[in-house]
This record gives structure tokens, C-alpha cells and sequence, in this order.
């Protein structure tokens, strides 16, 4: 359950216990967040805050419908024990394609931006990813596989409170169980992000050709399993199945406090997310209106 309501959430940039307020600051998130990687010039800077209030308002009025669609069809496959691990498969190909058209609306105007960066720019771009690449590496360099397995459970232990309100004992044990029998693709991982940069790398080296440039983002941003390896893509299907089977299980498990506690909360989110889209639809059509007029 909190995987397939997350991912949702992730891609929306928001925070699941207080969907409408981080709304509200997603423009200033996302150019917080731009800074931390590149120092913008000041027409840099305006073609890009254009392109993100742009963008922020298509998605409020457009895409918040479909992860509204989403939400509701896995809170009733769930309510009605409907979800199966092929299903939830299918689920997580459908959130990742959200992201894809955020691409796809975004790609137009960010191409000139990324054409107009320089040397300099392209560098500070560069570092603050490779400091990511380490910081992740880091992360994981020189544990045991006990102690990896012990930071799943504790992180997916923390995931599923956060959603159920508290985990029992023997939901923990379920945890414990799906984190051992999990296929292990860390080191595929490390070695996908890995490649993923160097391509990047060599898409921004190369931007002054916009045809290039964009073929090389399209893949890098729509199409990133490319990048990976049969096994490894065979490895992240397989275990999405088997978190699939885990929330089946879960879901059988969940004593009434439980259950109230997920549904009010997925509740309040798809409220939150519909009331946001209605808002967004409200001033389009004022918009328009006032055009007309």
C-alpha cells in the first residue's frame, strides 16, 4: 500500500500529510532545488521560472486527474481484494509514465536553457551529480548483507507506520521475510546511475546539437531501462511482484484500527488532490472567459 500510494506521491514532488500546503510551494521547491545544482543567468533563470510556473499549473489542471484515477482503482483493488502482483506490476508502470509526460510538456522549452548553459555551468552541473553518485555509494559501501537487510526493515517498517499508523509484530516478521527473499540488484543499481551520468555527460558535451540533444534526453528521461541490464530489469520485475504478494499479505493482516487508519489517509489525499485540480480547472475557465469577453 505505501509503495503504490509514494511512488504517486514522489512523482508529484509532495508531502502524502500535507498534500495541498506542499502544492503550494512546488515552484519554489523545484528552483530551491535548481540552485543546489546550477547557478542560472538571468535570462537562464527567467525562461526557467517560466517554464516551471508553466509547468506546475499543467500538472495541477491536467495530470492531478490521473493520479486521482489511479489512487481511487488501487484503493478499490485493494478494498475489494482485487490487487494481485501482476496488477500492482502494472500499477507501478503506470506512475512511472506520469512522470514521462512531465518530461515530454517540459522538454520544448528546457532544451534552450540547457543549450544556452556554459562550460562553467555545465561543470557545476556535473560535480554536485558525482557528489550524489558518492554520497549514495557511501551509503551502502562496506555493510554486510545482515546489515543492508536490517536497513530494509527498518526502512519499509517506518513506511508502512507511517501509512497503517503502527506495525505489529508479525507484520514485521512479513517485512523481515520479503526483504530476505528479495533479489539482490544494489550493485546493478550503483552500475545502471553509474552509466546513467555518463550518458548525461555526454548529452550536455554535446548540446549544441538540439536534435542529438534531444534524442539523448528523451531516452535518458523517458526511457531509462534501456540503460539496464536483461537481469537486471528481470531482477526489479520480480521484485515488484513479490511486493505485490507482500501487500496482499499485509492487507490480510491489518487489524480495524489499521484499516481506518490507511483509508482515512488515503482518503485525505485523493480529496487533496482532487480539490487541488478543480481549483486549477476553476481559474482556466476564468481564464477563458475573460479572454472571451
Amino acid at each position: 500500500m505505501k509503495k503504490s500510494v509514494m511512488l504517486l506521491v514522489c512523482l508529484l514532488g509532495l508531502s502524502a500529510c500535507s498534500t495541498k500546503f506542499s502544492y503550494r510551494f512546488l515552484d519554489w521547491a523545484i528552483g530551491w532545488e535548481q540552485e543546489d545544482y546550477v547557478t542560472l543567468d538571468k535570462p537562464q533563470q527567467k525562461a526557467f521560472d517560466t517554464l516551471v510556473e508553466k509547468m506546475v499549473f499543467w500538472h495541477q489542471s491536467k495530470e492531478l486527474a490521473h493520479y486521482v484515477v489511479q489512487l481511487t482503482e488501487v484503493e478499490s483493488l485493494i478494498k475489494t481484494n482485487a490487487l494481485t502482483p501482476l496488477l500492482w506490476a502494472e500499477h507501478v508502470d503506470i506512475a512511472k509514465r506520469h512522470w514521462f509526460r512531465v518530461f515530454e510538456f517540459a522538454l520544448p522549452e528546457l532544451l534552450p536553457i540547457i543549450m544556452s548553459l556554459t562550460d562553467t555551468q555545465v561543470k557545476q552541473i556535473l560535480v554536485k551529480l558525482r557528489e550524489d553518485e558518492q554520497e549514495l555509494v557511501k551509503e551502502f559501501a562496506g555493510k554486510t548483507p545482515e546489515q543492508l537487510q536490517t536497513d530494509a526493515d527498518k526502512r519499509l517498517q517506518k513506511q508502512f507506520e507511517d501509512w497503517l499508523g503502527s506495525v505489529s509484530s508479525e507484520q514485521k516478521s512479513l517485512i523481515h521475510q520479503y526483504n530476505q527473499q528479495r533479489l539482490s540488484t544494489l550493485d546493478m543499481w550503483l552500475e545502471y546511475r553509474h552509466e546513467w551520468l555518463r550518458q548525461f555527460e555526454v548529452a550536455l558535451g554535446q548540446r549544441a546539437d538540439k536534435a542529438l540533444l534531444t534524442e539523448r534526453l528523451t531516452l535518458l528521461m523517458t526511457q531509462p531501462d534501456e540503460l539496464k541490464s536483461e537481469q537486471h530489469k528481470a531482477f526489479l520485475r520480480q521484485n515488484t511482484e513479490a511486493f505485490g504478494t507482500l501487500l496482499l499479505t499485509m492487507n490480510s493482516s491489518l487489524s480495524a484500527k489499521q484499516s481506518k487508519h490507511f483509508y482515512k489517509k488515503l482518503g485525505k489525499l485523493i480529496q487533496d488532490l482532487t480539490e487541488l485540480n478543480q481549483e486549477a480547472l476553476e481559474k482556466e475557465s476564468k481564464s477563458v472567459k475573460g479572454l472571451s469577453t
